[in-house]
């Protein structure tokens, strides 16, 4: 035989000895595969509450404790809980709600059952629930039940001068707060462990308003009470006779309802779903006293519709620089920023791509905030 078929003799059988060798670490990989992997599609990103349950290996029983809910009250602090608690749900959590202001046995497969201090069932399980999430009342006395656990209880913090005497004060029950924005975390600081978490938008769902909402000009104020700009509105209204105001109803506090309506004015009841309101106009205003975030303002960048705001810190932050913001009692600086969004569309578009950059900015952060509640409860 020659030299040449012994070489190629030898490497044969030096190739059949390693191959059961190769093939185990392979399945074991030890050896790398050369085959690129495909990057994840930005949908993997995404927190959706509607994907297939994820069970947490430590599942809790989560009493949500709230003063109103839903369908009894459509307002923004409302609707964050809600969509906490199914998030929560959605990681096989156990959760039920107590209200202050009962109308309702349950609302999308949650039970909900009425506050009472004095009765038993509530007592015990105010005591026994593995976690609250009080989103209650201001005052020591609602905290009644809650002072007698030794278990967690995590503070949600959507308002301003909100439980102060608990924030800064030691208790007997280990404490997490749950601020809204990093503006009421500043401006409410506390001594016990705490956390940020925007509401929760599915930003997603207004997509579909964009092509809609591009050539509006209807100037649209979400709840006509003092506090949110009625004033402001109607001043706005009275400059500006030939442009068309919508005035929504709020869900809360008392409404500006002017008999008769001025000329350009019209009124719209409230609505449990925003998607209602948005689709009918193009510019919204928010000439609010105080904010301390602004689901609105949210809901409206996702549609396309630009936001001009006053210089409520929660505003501030959460369009953050994606809209016009105006000192509130400016009038005529709101009508000279109504004006050229409806007479420029360069200066439009502007505004509105700038508000889908904000609006990813915001969906990023929601996920994180989501999470990290999640982690703290779960460990």
């Amino acid at each position: 035989m020659s030299r040449e078929l012994l070489v190629l003799a030898a490497i044969a059988t030096f190739c059949i000895i390693l191959t059961p060798v190769y093939n185990k670490m392979r399945n074991r990989n030890m050896i790398p595969l050369t085959i690129a992997k495909a990057k994840p599609s930005p949908s993997i990103l995404v927190d959706s509450i509607t994907s297939s349950k994820s069970d947490t290996l430590n599942p809790k029983n989560i009493i949500l404790l709230t003063y109103q809910f839903l369908p009894t009250t459509f307002a923004g602090s409302e609707i964050s809980a809600y969509e906490t608690i199914k998030y929560l749900r959605s990681r096989g959590h156990n959760v039920k709600i107590y209200v202050n202001t009962y109308k309702v046995g349950s609302y999308d497969r949650f039970p909900i059952y009425k506050y009472d201090p004095d009765n038993i069932h509530c007592k015990n399980d105010m005591l026994n629930a593995d976690i609250i999430l009080y989103q209650f009342g201001k005052d020591a006395e609602d905290f009644k039940l809650i002072q007698e656990r030794k278990k967690p209880v995590y503070i949600v913090v959507h308002l301003l001068n909100y439980c102060e005497w608990v924030l800064t004060h030691k208790t007997r029950f280990p404490t997490c707060v749950v601020y809204n924005s990093r503006f009421t975390q500043e401006y409410l600081p506390t001594i016990h462990d705490n956390m940020r978490m925007i509401p929760y938008v599915d930003t997603r769902e207004f997509n579909g308003l964009r092509n809609i909402t591009i050539h509006n000009n209807v100037v649209c104020l979400i709840n006509c009470s003092k506090n949110k700009g009625s004033s402001q509105m109607y001043d706005m209204a009275e400059k500006l006779p030939n442009v068309q105001f919508l005035a929504v109803k709020g869900a809360y506090a008392e409404q500006d309802i002017r008999e008769p309506a001025p000329k350009n004015v019209r009124y719209m009841e409230n609505q449990d779903d925003i998607k209602v309101v948005l689709k009918k106009v193009g510019i919204l205003i928010m000439p609010s006293q105080k904010e301390t975030w602004g689901r609105t303002a949210v809901e409206a960048m996702a549609s396309g519709i630009p936001v001009i705001h006053s210089e409520a810190g929660g505003l501030v932050e959460c369009v953050g620089g994606a809209g016009i913001m105006c000192q509130r009692d400016d009038i005529e600086a709101w009508c000279e920023a109504i004006r050229r969004i409806i007479g420029d569309n360069v200066y439009r578009e502007r505004l509105r791509k700038n508000g889908f950059r904000r609006v990813e900015e915001i969906e990023r952060e929601q996920i994180r905030g989501r999470r990290e509640l999640a982690h703290k409860i779960e460990e």
